[in-house]
């Protein structure tokens, strides 16, 4: 079960996202949490600080909604390592603002891209097995 940190950002982050399944969902925020930490990197490009700490900001909002919808219970040695992982890309996050650091950004994007691809290819029939707490 997806815990509520992610019904909640059902309901108010993601335009159309009231009919998206929780699949669909957590797919999205791996997707806006990548393209928020590759802007942030182009940010420190471009010296621009305030845009820098606003993406990593809200990449690291994403993160802590991924780590709060982890259920202990059902996902056992799998979520305990996602939440030691989502972890460490929170201090790189926190790194990279710190030291105005693309490649701590770049380290967190190879952190999180075949986590992302994996849930991508998660089958279709195993998807619907995915639900919300409420």
């Amino acid at each position: 079960m997806i815990r509520r940190s992610i019904n909640t950002y059902k309901q108010t982050s993601i335009s159309g996202a009231a009919d998206d399944s929780p699949h669909q969902l957590v797919s999205a925020i791996y997707r806006q949490l990548l393209g928020n930490i590759a802007a942030a990197k182009g940010a420190i490009v471009q010296n621009n600080i305030e845009k820098r700490n606003e993406l990593i900001s809200k990449a690291t909002m994403l993160i802590g909604i991924l780590e709060q919808s982890l259920d202990f219970e059902q996902g056992g040695d799998i979520s305990d390592n996602l939440a030691s992982l989502y972890e460490y890309a929170t201090f790189l996050l926190f790194e990279a603002n710190s030291k105005n650091d693309p490649n701590k950004l770049e380290e967190v994007i190879q952190l999180i891209l075949p986590i992302k691809s994996a849930w991508d290819q998660i089958p279709t029939e195993a998807r619907n097995k995915v639900g919300f707490i409420n």
